[in-house]
């Protein structure tokens, strides 16, 4: 990726455009640079810049003095390295993967002979910073091509690689068919945050004509293998799949698959987007199982996520309680680590969301502290931002805040299903109808694999209903309730459909479903404790599920 930046920290420090040229900028300006440059993932909050660098100024004049010293700061860098810096309402990012940073010397001193008068946080920061880099080695400086706070995660996510597929007759024994199948399907399965998947041009090398699971395990460190065989004829192809536990040398699972191959060719395969949901369902599935039967200190820690994962989604309380006795025990065994502290702060949410929570201000309070401490762990982790993004929209009602999160986990990874699908739903409550369905399509695009698509399905049936597309709000909806059929928010988004499109019957006998799966749901409870009751179309939505049945 192309340096726009250069940054020397060690000695007389400065800034330099990629050519060399030095930038000229006033000490508060490299103050800043410097404290961006050294923060994890080039994050730093607003709150810790305005107090470090405007620590005698009142609030309201820090904040105008950092949107004024950011303002500066871009003109001087020039148009090129401005696009480096950017800022939403909570944060300050330096996108760290275009700038080259100096690695300091044994005799060097960090920003040698600079100070700012009067900024005693500054200073402060400062001696701090310099006692810390004599007292341990610099860090190397990140590599350009990585993204800004990207963090790797993949240490408790199982592994999975798709073995190259063996081409059977008929079809010319040349074709590439088996080595296409493999590689889309390793594209799709790394949409994922299920699995952490091998790449395919390393797992190619493999074939279990002629190796043991275990030893593909042993040295491609893949806990699941996919393999399997191909043949082709009259326009379509017919493909064998299996899935396997690689340690324990079994197979979990195995289907049949036939599709057009024009559709293969293209990238969209229907059928291979199937065969790697149901991967996703086995593999999830089989956590849990394991978690029935096995201790859950005997199991490990990717085993422990995805049966936490796979159970929240589940519409019984009982499992989803086990969800949570198994997240605890994992942050147990992985203290501090961002994966479970943000599914952690789903549980909270969904719990809350389910109205399962005695205590609505406490699970908040919960799932914004377990938000926080992922971010602090994985500044750059997608899911812990999209995390934040949900509480603001779902449970305090703050959708400036969570479009801004939404944001922040898009920047990072621009693929992240879960905050394309929740951005689209807060534009939804903001009479953004059209572009609420244009982000939950692409969202549902990027579907997951596992468990989670009903929700993906929900949410994009709540778009459309905001869009008053109802036969496509109904259809979602059906296709959400399919995979679980006790799931409130689409027997509701049903019911307005129904109701507002004239089929009055239906809606009536919706809304009875919908009472018998959350017994507690009344009009007042929707308007008081739902963001879609804050919507432009909340009070239409209100009359409708009146009209169709649901008490005051």
């Amino acid at each position: 990726m192309t340096v726009f930046l250069k940054i020397r920290r060690f000695g007389a420090f400065g800034v330099f455009q990629a050519d060399g040229t030095d930038v000229q900028l006033g000490a508060k300006h490299q103050a800043l640079m410097a404290l961006l440059s050294t923060a994890e993932g080039g994050i730093r909050t607003r709150a810790f810049l305005e107090k470090t660098l405007w620590c005698l100024a009142q609030p309201e004049q820090a904040k105008a003095s950092l949107r004024t010293a950011l303002s500066t700061l871009r003109r001087h860098l020039g148009p090129d390295a401005a696009s480096l810096l950017y800022a939403n309402r909570e944060r300050v990012i330096l996108d760290l993967t275009r700038v080259e940073l100096d690695s300091g010397s044994s005799s060097s001193v960090f920003m040698e002979g600079f100070e700012l008068p009067h900024e005693a946080v500054f200073n402060s920061w400062l001696e701090e910073t310099r006692s810390q880099l004599v007292r341990q080695p610099a860090a190397p400086a990140p590599q350009a091509g990585t993204k800004p706070g990207r963090v790797v995660l993949d240490g408790l996510l199982p592994s999975i690689a798709v073995l190259p597929f063996a081409h059977r007759s008929p079809g010319e024994a040349a074709a590439p068919l088996g080595s296409l199948i493999s590689e889309e399907l390793s594209r799709y399965l790394s949409r994922s945050w299920s699995f952490s998947v091998t790449s395919y041009l390393a797992s190619r090398q493999f074939s279990l004509d002629t190796v043991r699971p275990a030893e593909v395990s042993l040295v491609a460190g893949a806990d699941y293998l996919v393999s399997g065989s191909v043949s082709s004829g009259g326009g379509r192809f017919h493909a064998e799949i299996d899935l396997h536990d690689a340690v324990r040398e079994k197979v979990i699972w195995s289907r049949c698959f036939e599709g057009a191959l024009d559709s293969l060719l293209a990238g969209r395969s229907e059928v291979l987007r199937d065969a790697t949901l149901q991967i996703g369902q086995t593999a999830a599935g089989e956590a849990v199982r394991l978690a029935d039967f096995t201790p859950l200190s005997a199991l490990e820690s990717h085993t422990l996520l995805m049966a936490a994962i796979s159970l929240m989604q589940e519409m019984d309380v009982q499992k989803f309680q086990q969800a949570h006795s198994i997240l605890s025990r994992l942050l147990e065994r992985e203290p501090g680590h961002a994966l479970p502290l943000t599914w952690m702060g789903f549980w909270h949410v969904m719990r809350v969301e389910r109205g399962l929570s005695p205590n609505r201000e406490d699970d908040s309070r919960m799932a914004c502290e377990m938000a926080e401490d992922a971010i602090e762990a994985a500044p750059g982790f997608s899911l812990a931002h999209t995390l934040k993004g949900l509480i603001s929209s779902h449970l305090t009602f703050r959708f400036d805040l969570a479009l801004d999160a939404y944001d922040l986990a898009l920047r990072d990874n621009p693929n992240e299903a879960l905050a394309l699908l929740l951005k689209g739903e807060t534009l939804a409550y903001q009479n953004m109808a059209d572009e609420a369905v244009q982000m939950t399509d692409a969202a549902r695009r990027l579907t997951p694999l596992g468990p989670q698509c009903y929700y993906f399905d929900a949410l994009s049936a709540l778009a459309n209903l905001s869009a008053r597309n109802y036969g496509r709000a109904i259809e979602l909806s059906d296709r959400a309730l399919a995979a679980k059929r006790a799931f409130p928010e689409p027997l509701r988004s049903k019911a307005i459909a129904l109701q507002m499109s004239g089929q009055d019957a239906e809606a009536r006998s919706t809304v009875q479903m919908l009472l018998e799966a959350a017994p507690e749901f009344s009009l007042s409870q929707f308007q008081r404790d739902n963001p879609a009751a804050m919507s432009a179309s909340g009070q239409e939505w209100a009359s409708a599920l009146r009209q169709a049945g649901v008490p005051d």
